[in-house]
Parts: C-alpha cells; sequence; structure tokens
C-alpha cells in the first residue's frame, strides 16, 4: 500500500486559514498513485531512483532530486511503480486547513 508518514504540519506564518504540510511518500513496486488533486499548491523532490508507467503506457525515470510541482486543482498521479524498489519522495503541500489533504479525481 501506498504510505505517507507525515513529518511536519505548521500554520503559514501571518494566514489563518492555510497550512503547510511535509510528508514522505512512499509507493511500493506494483501499486499505482491514483488520480487526484489537492486544496493547495503541492511541491515534491524524488529522493530515490524511480520508474514508473503512466496512464497512456509511457514509462517514466527519475532521478534523485527531481523536482515535481502540482498547483491547487491540477489532477496528477495515475502512475504506477514498475521499478525494482519503492518510489519514494519528500512532498510540501500548502493547503487550505480543515478540507482533506487528498480529493480522489473521477
Amino acid at each position: 500500500d501506498i504510505t505517507r508518514e507525515e513529518i511536519r504540519r505548521t500554520a503559514v506564518p501571518g494566514s489563518e486559514t492555510m497550512e503547510v504540510i511535509v510528508t514522505r511518500l512512499s509507493v511500493p513496486v506494483g501499486a499505482t498513485i491514483p488520480l487526484h488533486t489537492h486544496p493547495g499548491d503541492e511541491h515534491a523532490v524524488v529522493i530515490t531512483p524511480a520508474r514508473a508507467e503512466a496512464p497512456n503506457g509511457n514509462i517514466v525515470e527519475f532521478a534523485v532530486g527531481t523536482p515535481l510541482f502540482f498547483p491547487e486543482g491540477q489532477v496528477h498521479g495515475g502512475l504506477t511503480n514498475v521499478g525494482d524498489g519503492p518510489m519514494v519522495a519528500i512532498t510540501t503541500h500548502v493547503v487550505r486547513k480543515g478540507v482533506p489533504l487528498t480529493e480522489l479525481a473521477n
């Protein structure tokens, strides 16, 4: 199963409605990240070499240090880990407080 370990959660300075959530995301071999959105921006950095299959069948290679950015509301995911080990990234979300971090896309 995909795991998301929360490392830190803190308010955005000067904001009563936004928070920053930092997590360690781990996707085991064979698992698929579902298509989803967030109630704010997501920044991520890949921390293990990874190989994934996109929904269109293309293979995507992620080197250690690859940065990723998904603005609020952008549907992303759909990648299946086809590498030799877990795909791991550190994610930073700047999102609205009190709203679920992830909403599945239809």
